[in-house]
C-alpha cells in the first residue's frame, strides 16, 4: 500500500456505487425486503436467482478488493459507499445493514 492511500478514493466510489446501481437494477427494494427478511412470497426460482446476484456482488467486491490492494481503511471506504448507494435507492436500513454483514461474514 501506497503513502498515499485516499487517490484511491474516487476508484473505490465509482466501484461501490456502480455495484450497488447493478443490485438495484436487479433486486428491488421491495423484492430485496421480502428475500432478506424471509417474508413474502418469493418463489424458489427467483429466490435462487437472488441468492446468485448476492454471490456474484459479493465476488465482485472481494475481487476489486484484491486486486486493487485495498487495506482496511480502502474495505471499509468500499463497504460505506455501498451502503449509502442502497440508501439513496430506497433499501431499508436495516436490509442494507443484513446485506453487509452477510458480505463481511463471507468475505473474512
Amino acid at each position: 500500500m501506497g503513502l498515499f492511500f485516499w487517490k484511491n478514493n474516487r476508484k473505490i466510489d465509482n466501484f461501490a456505487q456502480a455495484v450497488a446501481d447493478d443490485l438495484f437494477s436487479y433486486v428491488q427494494p421491495d423484492v430485496a425486503h421480502q428475500h432478506v427478511l424471509g417474508r413474502g412470497d418469493v418463489s424458489r426460482k427467483k429466490k435462487a436467482k437472488i441468492d446468485q446476484k448476492f454471490t456474484d456482488i459479493r465476488l465482485q467486491i472481494k475481487r476489486f478488493s484484491e486486486t486493487n490492494s485495498l487495506g482496511v481503511y480502502g474495505k471499509a471506504r468500499l463497504m460505506k459507499q455501498f451502503n449509502d448507494r442502497l440508501e439513496e435507492l430506497g433499501y431499508d436500513v436495516e436490509i442494507v445493514n443484513k446485506i453487509t454483514e452477510n458480505f463481511l461474514i463471507s468475505n473474512a
